[in-house]
């Protein structure tokens, strides 16, 4: 075979592999950070429903909407794709909802709800964000106490369960988010969050990370520190880990304040997840 066409032929299979989502990295998680012990970890090497023993896969309407058509989790929408990958898509759906609207939309989410919690640590996602406007995607910790309000509203509560979205993404826009959410979700919320534009974050594989004690919470994006706070005061209680899609068509979330306009969107759609890890101080 000639040169010529042996080159030809390793662009071909290079190229064919790209086309596939997985971009392993190569470390050793559990030697990666001196002075932390690794936790909880997953690499997501199997293929098709995440591991049961590690992952809730929910399935309900997440985002009902009586406007327009409704954001559903299910289960069809989260899996691991053999390559090394957890894959949380979003598409286009017949409408599960007996009014005029043709269709809905759904995605995907993960959650180690009663599997797994951990008060303070490092909790760490290298993954991909998606490449269509209309959805948005998270990492993020959540405790069953987040809803527990002081009577009077006056008093911030966050030391008793704390929403701590590590990242927020979306498909349409550099910006990446990080937030916190206390005092339930009704008339006392309370929220602090940090917005952050990164030139290229939507291209190729980044890691975020919360390092989260006693003190403060510290969010990392390839580990440049990206916010530092104590806002709510620092949450006290485990949390469980979260991996989600999330897609809405209420005026709120169409906008360029947030998701964009899933109008405009060609799905399915697809946030990609290489792997989770979680630390604890040694």
């Amino acid at each position: 075979m000639k040169y010529t066409q042996i080159l030809c032929l390793i662009v071909l299979l290079g190229t064919a592999q790209g086309c596939s989502f997985h971009s392993r990295s190569n470390e050793n998680p559990a030697a990666h950070y001196d002075g932390w012990v690794l936790t909880f970890q997953d690499e997501f090497n199997g293929e098709g429903a995440p591991d049961p023993d590690k992952w809730e896969v929910p399935e309900f309407n997440r985002r009902n909407n009586n406007d327009g058509p409704d954001g559903w989790w299910r289960k069809e929408n989260a899996y691991q794709d053999g390559a090394g990958n957890l894959v949380i898509s979003v598409q286009k759906i017949e409408n599960q909802n007996d009014d005029a609207d043709e269709f809905d939309y759904s995605s995907g989410a993960v959650r180690s709800l009663g599997k797994f919690e951990q008060r303070y640590g490092k909790f760490e996602i290298r993954c991909k964000l998606p490449a269509q406007p209309g959805w948005w995607v998270a990492f993020w910790l959540h405790s069953q106490s987040v809803g527990n309000v002081d009577s009077t509203g006056a008093v911030s509560s966050g030391e008793d369960g704390t929403e701590i979205d590590i990242m927020e993404g979306f498909g349409w826009t550099d910006k990446v988010q990080s937030a916190l959410h206390w005092d339930g979700y009704g008339k006392f919320h309370k929220s602090a969050g940090k917005s952050t534009v990164i030139d290229g974050i939507r291209d190729g594989y980044h890691t975020y990370t919360l390092e989260w004690d006693e003190a403060e919470y510290r969010f990392f994006v390839d580990g440049a520190e990206t916010w530092r706070t104590t806002d709510g005061g620092v949450s006290k209680v485990p949390a469980y880990v979260k991996i989600t899609g999330e897609i809405m068509t209420a005026g709120w979330a169409i906008t360029d304040k947030w998701a964009n306009d899933p109008a405009k969107a060609d799905y399915p759609d697809h946030y990609i997840i290489d792997w989770v890890r979680v630390y604890k101080k040694k």
